[in-house]
């Protein structure tokens, strides 16, 4: 108790940016009312239905939630993280206005609490590992993370038995054909994922574009993750890169091929963070 008192002394709290922030949550519950509900909240996950791809925990997350809630987490998620990055209305409406979180507000799905649980770190492992196509190449960026990661997979495969195998789903034959959007170029993305990865130690921002390169599954909308990133930017790479972030609707003009832009997106994301970043003192 007296090291908590003397914390809470050292560093008291600030009372106006937290109210903020609360502030700021409500708005968006309350935006949550009005926002229709997304197509997969309202037949899966409003339902209490998730794909037996998901982690086994996903279920028991969604009964935690409903719409508003939902809505709220997701876009506090994106505005906050982009926010410490980047103080600047630009680069936090940008994130706000991109496709992939355009995308998961209209569709319902639930990346933004991935996001949320990347926040939280470590005691956010549960949230972002439910989703790892992405967040599992942030988990690499900090020794503590990783171990708490490790932690929690052993504990989930005592409760739930082998579950990763689940996953396999994503590789069954005709998943491509059913799912077009999916823009994994597993494994022969590996060719790309290795230098950047070895670029990319310990910053989890460009451990997530690099991984997005040889994860066996992934579609646009996962790169909301990344979205908060374009508040680390220089203004022509950030402007760049969310420019692309709409890139994957040119499949509507050129058929499946069009979905990988995101593709093209994720390189220039890298590239974005990585050439913005302060130069190191010798």
């Amino acid at each position: 108790m007296r090291a908590l008192r003397k914390a809470l002394q050292d560093r008291p709290i600030q009372w106006k940016p937290l109210l903020a922030w609360a502030g700021l949550f409500a708005i968006l519950y309350v935006a949550g009312l009005f926002i229709p509900q997304g197509f997969d909240w309202v037949h899966f996950f409003g339902q209490g239905k998730v794909s037996p791809i998901w982690t086994p925990w996903s279920p028991l997350v969604v009964t935690l939630r409903n719409w508003p809630l939902l809505v709220a987490l997701t876009l506090f998620a994106v505005i906050y993280r982009t926010y410490r990055y980047n103080r600047s209305p630009w680069p936090i409406a940008l994130a706000v206005l991109s496709l992939p979180t355009v995308w998961m507000i209209i569709l319902g799905n639930l990346d933004g609490l991935v996001l949320l649980g990347l926040l939280l770190m470590p005691w956010g492992v549960p949230l972002a590992s439910m989703k790892p196509q992405l967040a599992f190449f942030a988990l690499l960026a900090n020794k503590k993370w990783f171990i708490a990661a490790a932690a929690w997979g052993i504990l989930t495969v005592l409760i739930w038995g082998f579950w990763p195998q689940n996953l396999l789903g994503t590789a069954a034959p005709g998943w491509k054909e059913e799912w077009v959007q999916d823009i994994s170029l597993f494994p022969w993305g590996a060719l790309i994922a290795l230098p950047l990865l070895w670029f990319s130690r310990g910053d989890e921002d460009l451990l997530m574009a690099a991984g997005s390169f040889v994860t066996p599954h992934l579609f646009p909308y996962h790169f909301i993750l990344l979205m908060p990133a374009l508040g680390r930017m220089k203004p022509g790479w950030m402007l760049a890169s969310w420019l692309l972030s709409w890139s994957p609707l040119l499949a509507n003009w050129l058929g499946d091929i069009g979905w990988h832009a995101g593709n093209v997106f994720a390189a220039v994301v890298w590239m974005g963070i990585y050439f913005s970043r302060p130069k190191e003192k010798i």
